[in-house]
């Protein structure tokens, strides 16, 4: 005949395993806690040339009657499309940033005899309208054209170009990977000089990657000097800048 436990034997008997228990996690916590690591960082680099540049033009008219002035924007902004479409950039490629209606005032009243303020009404005497485009250009070999054909057609403000990298996460991981293997090879170069040894890796953190661009600013006045003697605007890439960095934490002990 089988016999039942009573529930007080059964409480105990659970209270017991728990009492075993409990020390052994506080005991792995402390082991954990007082492991002998080794923290390492390294960066990697690469500088790689751009595949794509980002031109930013504006349209910018002005006069006293609103109609008349964004209708001679929109001329000329279509003729700035128009002249785009010629050189093969697609219509995606090309995107309106801002598109801004100022109004105009007079200048501001001069003081009177008194000192004081004239009471004068302000009042519009005209309208300025800015109609601002980013062109994508992936054919490096015409941005001068671009830039040159934009502003003989109609465009009057040139902002500058911003270059880049249509896909930069091959780039991002190879610099990971050099990060990575720097890293290790310090650890490794710092362990054989303590005499210590690596007993394993217990976290990797990645630190970031950054992808800086040459910096290319060209102003309105050389552009235009281009224009006018009848040759292509001069532009030069350079490189763009990946950076990444990766930190190591290691278990260690010594040999």
């Amino acid at each position: 005949m089988f016999t039942t436990m009573k529930p007080t034997i059964i409480v105990s008997w659970v209270l017991g395993v728990l009492l075993v228990l409990l020390p052994i996690h506080g005991l792995a916590g402390d082991e954990e806690q007082d492991q002998s690591r080794l923290t390492v960082s390294a960066e990697g680099k690469m500088n790689v040339p751009p595949d794509k540049a980002v031109l930013s033009f504006a349209v910018e008219t002005v006069g006293k009657k609103l109609a008349k002035v964004q209708q001679e924007n929109h001329e000329r902004m279509a003729r700035v499309l128009e002249e785009c479409r010629t050189l093969a950039i697609a219509s995606t490629f090309i995107q309106t940033t801002s598109l801004n209606v100022i109004p105009e005032y007079p200048p501001r009243p001069r003081r009177s005899q008194g000192g004081s303020l004239e009471q004068t009404i302000p009042r519009i005497i005209g309208y300025r309208v800015v109609h601002q485009v980013n062109v994508e250009v992936r054919n490096l070999e015409i941005v001068g054209k671009v830039v040159d054909r934009v502003l003989k057609v109609g465009a009057n403000r040139f902002s500058g170009i911003s270059w880049g990298l249509q896909d930069a996460q091959p780039n991002t991981l190879q610099v990971l990977q050099l990060a990575a293997s720097k890293a290790q090879a310090k650890a490794d170069t710092l362990a054989q000089a303590l005499h210590l040894k690596l007993v394993r890796v217990m976290t990797v953190q990645e630190g970031g990657v950054s992808v800086v661009p040459p910096v290319a600013r060209y102003r309105m006045a050389r552009a235009s000097m281009a224009m006018e003697s009848g040759g292509d605007v001069s532009v030069a890439a350079g490189e763009i800048t990946v950076r990444g960095t990766v930190t190591l934490v290691y278990e260690i002990a010594p040999k």
